[in-house]
């Protein structure tokens, strides 16, 4: 059986009108400023397609009808595989999943040490072992990075790693056709197949142009993964304000036009070929240079990217649950909640970066531990309020009478095991007495102790020695071809 996530899409805040308004800026932008596209592959893609290509400035131009007619043949609904059927998602209609990780984080917060340091491959071991058993957690992403393995290849290390570790679906980059390739090969070895993989992808491919409206060299890696009819999920990061204009409406423009073009691109390769639509409406700090996870601005733009998804009937791909703040406090659990139960409301479909911390830069497995908790309030601020005469109880409200009590009766037993009050499996409720006498443990100690625990009795079930060999033997022939 699949896991059907919690129904987001609550939250609508621009009108038909106003979403029809960023897609036709879009359109225009398509149409007649283009893109620089960085691939002549890539190029011949469009041409063949019946964009309008200046082959010697390799800008592309996108006619709105080729746009229409490529969202006409994109899947309303992506189904995402994990080892066992009942890690499998089912990306539709604003149901919401969570991630742990994103892009590799060249940092690590020690969980001992509590120190930065630099990551390595036995981090996203650990992260891939979190993230599997943490209950609210449906996919893994890197919370780290192999920092030990050649530059050219770590990041087909960290996929090597996180297939090995974790029995649910993982998301992941590629470096280009070749190492889409690669990737591609080692998800169907974990399937048992191509045919498998596309059936029930474990892996999909994280892919971004370059904003503004650039599509660089490393975006081959769709057209493998469109051909192998495994889901892309393509989503521009920009900088508002640098790489974009620094409004929302013209941050969306622009990067809606650059979703666009990628979803045509996925369609002119493989007509069906599934794909994830999201922008990564990121701040950037003009006081420090940094870009920012935990901006009010991010969650407001993921309620845009909603209503456009919905409007092209595309699954999406998104962010939330990561902070700007350098360790797991009151700023990194506010920020974290923010946009997590934004990117919900939003209908969000896959929703990554539990356990991101210091603006994209490092990882913490007490922060997944946090996120994790922090799912499970959103999951029941989003349970429907049930009115019903059972629940409106009025024969027992008559009969129990004023000044009686509710304590012992059935309906409060049968109500309370079905969720009527959610019980915390992490944030405390002990009294002052109790939690002093307990060591004043703060969150952070508690979440530290969890993840601690985790890793010590969570067994994550070993793939097939011929799987494990055919891993190896394909990270071998990477290393051979790929590095310098």
């Amino acid at each position: 059986m699949v896991k059907r996530g919690i129904r987001g899409g609550v939250f609508r805040p621009l009108s038909r009108s106003d979403i029809e308004a960023i897609h036709g800026a879009s359109l225009e932008i398509l149409e007649q400023v283009g893109l620089q596209v960085k691939s002549k592959t890539i190029v011949e893609v469009f041409k063949k397609g019946g964009a309008d290509v200046d082959e010697e400035k390799n800008r592309v131009r996108i006619p709105e009808h080729l746009v229409k007619d490529s969202l006409s043949k994109a899947p309303r609904k992506v189904i995402l595989g994990g080892r066992i059927e009942a890690n499998d998602l089912v990306l539709e209609d604003g149901r919401a999943y969570f991630g742990l990780g994103g892009t590799p984080t060249p940092y690590t917060l020690d969980i001992e040490s509590g120190d930065f340091r630099p990551s390595t491959s036995d981090d996203v071991i650990k992260a891939s072992v979190l993230g599997d058993a943490l209950p609210n957690i449906s996919f893994v992403m890197s919370l780290g990075g192999a920092s030990d393995m050649p530059y050219e290849t770590a990041w087909l290390h960290e996929a090597s790693l996180m297939l090995r570790n974790t029995e649910k679906p993982i998301v992941y980059a590629a470096a280009g056709a070749e190492g889409a390739r690669y990737l591609l090969a080692m998800g169907a070895a974990v399937a048992g197949g191509f045919d498998n993989l596309a059936r029930r992808p474990i892996v999909t491919l994280f892919s971004e142009p370059i904003t503004p409206l650039v599509m660089p060299s490393i975006n081959e890696a769709v057209i493998e993964f469109a051909k192998a009819r495994v889901p892309v999920a393509y989503a521009p990061g920009p900088m508002p304000g640098a790489s974009t204009p620094i409004t929302l409406a013209g941050e969306h423009a622009v990067c809606n036009a650059e979703c666009l073009a990628g979803v045509v691109l996925v369609q002119l390769v493989s007509p069906g070929a599934p794909v994830l639509y999201g922008i990564h409406t990121s701040v950037l700090d003009m006081r420090t240079g940094s870009v920012c996870y935990g901006a009010p601005e991010w969650g407001l733009g993921w309620l845009i990217v909603g209503q456009l998804a919905e409007y092209y009937g595309i699954p999406t791909f998104g962010s939330g649950g990561a902070t700007d703040s350098k360790c797991p406090d009151a700023q990194a659990g506010a920020e974290a909640f923010m946009n997590a139960f934004l990117n919900v409301v939003a209908g969000i479909n896959l929703i990554h970066n539990c356990g991101t911390i210091a603006h994209g830069s490092s990882g913490s497995l007490e922060m997944g531990v946090i996120c994790d908790e922090i799912i499970n309030y959103i999951q029941r601020l989003l349970m429907e309020i049930e009115i019903s005469d059972e629940t409106l109880a009025v024969d027992l409200i008559r009969r129990i009478g004023p000044a009686g009590s509710f304590m012992a009766e059935k309906h409060t037993r049968t109500h309370l095991d079905k969720g009527a009050i959610l019980h915390p499996k992490l944030f405390n409720r002990q009294a002052i007495a109790d939690w002093k006498a307990k060591g004043q443990l703060s969150t952070r100690d508690e979440a530290r102790l969890k993840a601690k625990t985790i890793l010590q009795a969570h067994k994550v079930p070993g793939l097939p020695s011929e799987v494990l060999q055919q891993i190896d033997q394909i990270l071998r022939q990477a290393s051979q071809t790929m590095t310098k």
